[in-house]
């Protein structure tokens, strides 16, 4: 008795035994284990069998046949099954034995040729089972498959560089469901440049609408073994959070051009070129991942880590020597972050300013504030005049005591200085603050420098309308270190 082959050691069903999704193999696992050959051809053309089908696939539900993807057929094909149909049946009676569908050999030729004839398709396990079924495949950038329902999409057979950025835009602004492909962007021209792509590569029915209640755009790709297709190629989880599991694909790194690609689809999602080039994520691994393609380029950047609403953000920012090497590597697709990107570039690099600590090492430290303009400091104090508008309190009895050290009552110094005698009072009594520029005249009349003034405090508080803050009057440590 021939032996037959059977679904649970199948050889290209990738998963030892049947596992839910977001546990079964994906193409990292199998090229960290140097398993690529099992998805991969030698000329590169994926095998989308094992892609798309897995082994718990013929243990769920009952009506199994009709959850599979079926495979579009050319009249070539179909004579080719018509004639092999017993022999085909038998194999598919043998094939599906201890799954959730049970046909005789009978049963599966009467299917069979219902199938070739009357649709001219048939369910990818059941072209799996055709002689020479591989070379179907040869040739070929797509295939085209439809849902038993008849809704039509196809998969691509080879890697390329607008799949490598797709990939990279899904990772950052999409989600994986489990029926559908969801990207969300606050621009409308990039969403209606991503459907275009989407259309072009995967032909299949995709929904574009706004947001409600948010500026923003959304993108569904309706299928469910498309989301399996990307699933596989990012091991992005299905319906799970998706940052603990993100990290740059391994199979992106197989040419340069996909891993430029990628990245510029992650920095179009999370990245921002408005005061510098960034990178923000919540995953660690994808920004390590990111970090060792930049620092593979020599392109300088810097780490900043930040606690954000009970969880940690990690971000990168390019150097801006490193700016215009950045741009050429990576660039932009999107309309709003290309613009962006363009202003930048066209801005004059300010050089980083070396370290305090290095500066003290040097003998160049010993105090004064490097790369402040010393028009902003009054012999080591900050000048407040620059800030005139800004109001101080509580100093109501300092001006008591310089007018009446000089016999004058509060109609003579409220004359001298412009303003009314009842708001000077309001000053002495500390009940309303007092404006810099009207204490600088009041100073400036009794003969006292501003200087005399911050000499006297170490910190003063400073109101703006509403707000208040206590404000140190020359630099200290601590601000030296913030500038």
């Amino acid at each position: 008795m021939p032996a037959f082959l059977h679904w649970e050691s199948d050889p290209l069903l990738l998963d030892p035994t049947p596992a839910a999704q977001n546990t079964w193999l994906t193409a990292n696992e199998l090229l960290e284990k140097r398993q690529g050959d099992k998805f991969q051809t030698e000329t590169g053309q994926l095998q989308l069998y094992p892609i798309m089908l897995r082994k718990v696939d013929f243990i769920s539900g009952e009506r199994i046949i009709q959850s599979f993807p079926y495979i579009l057929l050319n009249q070539e094909w179909v004579s080719r099954i018509r004639k092999q149909s017993l022999a085909h049946a038998e194999k598919a009676h043998h094939y599906f034995l201890g799954s959730n569908i049970s046909k005789s050999i009978r049963d599966w030729q009467k299917r069979i040729i219902s199938y070739i004839e009357e649709q001219q398709r048939l369910p990818f396990p059941l072209f799996r089972l055709v002689p020479s079924w591989e070379t179907f495949f040869q040739g070929k950038q797509y295939i085209q498959f439809q849902s038993a329902r008849g809704e039509g999409f196809q998969l691509p057979l080879m890697l390329t560089e607008e799949l490598a950025y797709l990939t990279g835009v899904i990772m950052g602004d999409g989600h994986l469901a489990n029926y559908f492909v969801n990207i969300i962007d606050s621009s409308k021209e990039h969403i209606e440049n991503l459907v275009k792509s989407l259309e072009t590569i995967f032909q299949t029915n995709i929904e574009f609408f706004a947001q409600k209640n948010a500026q923003a755009w959304n993108v569904n790709v309706l299928s469910k073994w498309i989301v399996r297709f990307f699933n596989f190629l990012s091991r992005q989880p299905i319906n799970e959070r998706k940052y603990p599991h993100l990290r740059e694909p391994l199979l992106i790194q197989s040419e340069p051009v996909f891993r430029s690609a990628f990245w510029r689809g992650l920095m179009d999602a999370d990245g921002s070129y408005i005061s510098t080039i960034s990178f923000g994520t919540a995953s660690k691994q994808l920004l390590k991942d990111f970090s060792n393609f930049l620092t593979l380029h020599n392109i300088l950047h810097r780490f900043y880590t930040q606690s954000v609403f009970g969880g940690t953000t990690f971000s990168l920012n390019i150097a801006g020597e490193s700016r215009k090497q950045f741009a050429q590597l990576i660039g932009t697709n999107h309309p709003q972050k290309k613009q962006d990107l363009g202003i930048l570039l066209s801005r004059r690099v300010n050089r980083f300013a070396r370290k305090t600590t290095t500066l003290r090492k040097q003998g160049v430290w010993k105090g004064q504030v490097v790369d402040v303009q010393q028009k902003k400091l009054t012999t080591g104090y900050f000048n407040f005049l620059l800030v005139q508008y800004f109001s101080l309190s509580n100093f109501g009895e300092k001006i008591r005591k310089l007018r009446r050290l000089q016999n004058h009552t509060q109609q003579d110094l409220a004359k001298e200085v412009n303003i009314k005698r009842t708001l000077l009072s309001t000053y002495e009594l500390n009940i309303t603050t007092i404006p810099i520029a009207n204490l600088m005249k009041i100073y400036t009349f009794y003969n006292r420098s501003l200087l005399d003034i911050l000499k006297e405090h170490s910190k003063l508080l400073i109101h703006s309308r509403s707000s208040h803050c206590l404000i140190d009057t020359r630099p200290n440590e601590k601000m030296i270190q913030l500038l």
